[in-house]
């Protein structure tokens, strides 16, 4: 069913709360002056319209798919993407929302860019049209890097959203330019007019490979693949820990999502050509990522690099796709699109949780480097269980959920008969594992100093939300039915292209 006029305004509910919000706060910081006690209630403001939005977004989950103005699609496969993106932006406000009101200066600009850069990526998940998939992804580069470099009295920030904005500028014109032969080649902005135009000419399929590479620079820019990754480190490490939670998990689940979203439906008839390119974007992207971790010793740079890695082993699924037609859907069945979702979705509490760790060091010891963790077993046990949770789901152990997401992606791949990407993607899941237990060493067995360790504080927002985050990571591990079937349901509504 599709919507054109202003009646579908209801089925983007959740988009229209967040607008309203982030208009909202920029009213009250104009009438009011800025100060601690007003970044408290922004941030108050902000938590009850992101948690209306994630309400809206599961009252609609179970509707009839439909589009909006002609361009927003509301499918289960958005509605995945969408629950996933405000529930990581929840969490971020909830746990660094603090950390950010006593650093920043223009606390109410900061809050109101919180939610526009939420609203961004709530678009651009559900966009079907390359137009506003342009504009979406514009909004979401432009508000990350004022985000990135919101410390102005901090070098490091400022330093990491100049970096963030130059390559971010460059990849997005290459992007636009790509998008721009798509749309020469078939005379149409809405992707799936454009896959069938594919599939009715074979005239035009000399376009297919440079419109894919150059749509893919800006793509993988947003989600950290290699080789256009060279941003993340310095972005990840200077930004404030919050912001560097939300680029890792719902601003990385954006660019998956769309990359999936335009192979399938616009160039899914060409699936032969494009899969090679993404196999081997996989294979370059978990390799550099894990190898350049092993070297890094400050564990913020380390988590950064192991993005880049994990967007490899998420993008894996992509690759090992295939057609409603040739999978069985059961709660057991492999895609490859779904253990893309589900593999987004655990990532999420994972990665949350393990920047909301580095969060809670960086404010008592000032740094982020390994030795601040030296002994914190002793100064602070919870959150050194919670990280050392965190860091067995990104390694892929079983019982939680970065093992669920693995074995999806890596179960994907071997079904498909991609031996050797699975292969390559094992060594490297070895690999991965030698940083992660680096730090679990420095936190449990690092030579005991001198005098008793002084106890760390951790605040109470904090402690709740890694209570959240340990918990979801556990029960996706060891209960995970539902997201699975979740997955399967939103994977299956985009495999309906004929490859």
């Amino acid at each position: 069913m599709n919507d054109i006029g202003f009646g579908s305004l209801g089925s983007i509910l959740p988009e229209i709360i967040l607008l309203i919000g982030g208009l909202l706060i920029l009213l009250l910081d104009m009438a009011q002056q800025d100060t601690r006690d007003s970044g408290r209630g922004y941030m108050a403001i902000s938590i009850i319209f992101l948690v209306g939005a994630l309400v809206g977004v599961l009252l609609e989950r179970n509707a009839e798919p439909q589009t909006a103005l002609a361009m927003v699609e509301i499918d289960p496969f958005a509605m995945f993407l969408k629950i996933t993106i405000l529930t990581a932006m929840t969490l971020v406000a909830v746990a660094g929302g603090s950390y950010m009101n006593k650093r920043a200066l223009g606390r109410g600009e900061f809050w109101s860019l919180f939610l526009f850069v939420t609203l961004a990526m709530s678009m651009a998940v559900g966009a079907n049209n390359l137009l506003l998939l342009f504009l979406s992804i514009e909004f979401l580069s432009i508000t990350s890097y004022i985000l990135v470099g919101f410390l102005r009295e901090d070098t490091r920030s400022t330093e990491a959203g100049v970096k963030y904005f130059l390559y971010g500028s460059v990849a997005s014109s290459v992007m636009l330019y790509g998008m721009s032969l798509l749309y020469g080649a078939t005379g149409s902005l809405q992707l799936a007019e454009i896959g069938q135009a594919f599939l009715d000419n074979p005239d035009l399929a000399p376009v297919v490979m440079p419109a894919t590479v150059l749509a893919l620079v800006g793509l993988g820019f947003k989600a950290s693949l290699a080789p256009f990754y060279q941003w993340a480190p310095d972005t990840y490490e200077g930004a404030p820990t919050p912001i560097t939670a939300y680029l890792s998990t719902a601003s990385k689940a954006v660019g998956l999502a769309v990359i999936a979203r335009i192979f399938l439906v616009a160039l899914g008839a060409y699936r032969v050509e494009w899969v090679p390119v993404l196999a081997g974007l996989s294979i370059l992207t978990m390799t550099l990522g894990n190898l350049v971790a092993l070297r890094q010793t400050n564990v913020k740079r380390m988590l950064a690099y192991s993005s880049v890695a994990q967007a490899g082993y998420i993008l894996m699924g992509l690759v090992a796709v295939v057609s409603s037609a040739q999978a069985d859907v059961t709660a057991l069945s492999i895609n490859g699109l779904n253990g893309l979702l589900i593999y987004l979705f655990a990532y999420l509490f994972t990665n949350v949780g393990a920047f909301m760790v580095v969060q809670a060091v960086e404010e008592f010891a000032g740094s982020t480097d390994i030795q601040a963790f030296d002994n914190l077993a002793r100064r602070a046990p919870g959150l050194a269980w919670a990280m050392f949770i965190f860091l067995l789901s990104l390694t892929g152990i079983p019982l939680t959920g970065g093992f669920i997401g693995k074995f999806y992606v890596f179960g994907a791949a071997i079904q498909h008969q991609y031996f050797w990407l699975a292969a390559i993607g094992l060594v490297n899941a070895g690999v991965a594992a030698f940083y992660y237990l680096n730090v679990v060493r420095a936190m449990f067995f690092a030579a005991e100093p001198e005098t008793a360790p002084t106890p760390m504080p951790v605040a109470i927002s904090v402690q709740i939300i890694l209570l959240i985050c340990v918990g979801a990571t556990l029960w996706i591990g060891i209960y995970p039915p539902d997201i699975i079937n979740w997955a399967n349901n939103a994977s299956q509504y985009l495999l309906t292209i004929p490859f």
